[in-house]
């Protein structure tokens, strides 16, 4: 119980942290920092897809109502990723840790699996946010241009909130 217990308030300050980033750390037009799809890839199997798309909404649409102009831009990127968390699981890191229940983390699956899990989860909250954000008034290169340095960037620090929110079982 008490790793549940600390996971969740892990994950409120990395929501903290998001909603600081969003305040503090602009890096041009051409990159977004974000850890909200890896908090979410994070949540506990033992959590449903249907509570897990409502956890995703609701920090979404609190990061987007205390830091960024755009209320529900958040939210509608990261219920898509909340809804194939268990899909992109399956595919990547197989059917066992889905039936055990069990924690993804580093140790256990090493950084390429994890890498690819994120990758995918980044590219589906990428693609749909950087759509709704640009809503056809910008070119396309510039959104390929900021889906692609965004992805880079992103992927580094979702290994590092992946690092933070899984448990080291061998303690």
């Amino acid at each position: 119980m008490r790793t549940g217990q600390n996971f969740w308030v892990l994950y409120a300050l990395l929501a903290v942290c998001q909603i600081a980033l969003c305040n503090y750390a602009y890096l041009g037009p051409y990159l977004m920092l974000t850890l909200l799809p890896a908090m979410v890839m994070c949540i506990p199997l033992s959590v449903g897809t249907p509570l897990c798309m409502l956890i995703a909404f609701a920090t979404g649409l609190s990061v987007d109502w205390l830091s960024e102009g755009l209320i529900g831009i958040n939210a509608a990127s990261l219920i898509p990723v909340a809804l194939c968390r268990t899909s992109l699981i399956r595919v990547f890191l197989g059917e066992d840790i889905i039936n055990r229940k069990d924690s993804f983390s580093i140790r256990k699956n090493g950084v390429g699996k994890i890498s690819v899990v994120m990758a995918a989860a980044l590219i589906v909250f990428l693609a749909i946010y950087i759509f709704l954000d640009g809503a056809g008034t910008r070119p396309f290169w510039f959104c390929i241009s900021r889906f692609a340095a965004s992805l880079a960037a992103n992927l580094i620090l979702s290994l590092v909130v992946v690092e933070v929110l899984t448990p080291d079982d061998r303690k």
